[in-house]
């Protein structure tokens, strides 16, 4: 899957830690050097979420708002753009402000 990120197109891929060892100990992840976003397959076992494939799109938008964040040249420059808390604050509450945008029709 392909996404235009700011102009600059960025591959997502799911994937295992057996085709992609650097997902040992994270859900996901977003190299700005090669473009790439990798998000876990994400099987169910015993201590997984109940609803895998929500989680795995918000791990999908929030790998997404690093890749824009490091495209608007904010991660050298602004602690805040590699801060998790904030990252996973936007990924969260997108679909929400969303909605009120388009409920008011300012989008």
């Amino acid at each position: 899957m392909k996404a235009n990120v700011l102009g600059t197109e960025y591959e997502i891929r799911i994937a295992n830690t057996d085709t992609d060892p650097y997902l040992k100990d994270m859900d996901g992840y977003c190299d700005e050097t090669t473009k790439t976003i990798v998000v876990d397959e994400m099987k169910p076992d015993d201590h997984s979420k109940l609803n895998l494939k929500e989680y795995q799109n918000k791990v999908t938008r929030h790998e997404l708002i690093h890749a824009f964040l490091f495209e608007s040249g904010l991660a050298e420059s602004s602690p805040w753009a590699r801060n998790e808390e904030m990252v996973d604050w936007i990924a969260s509450q997108f679909p929400k402000i969303k909605k009120v945008f388009e409920d008011l029709k300012i989008i």
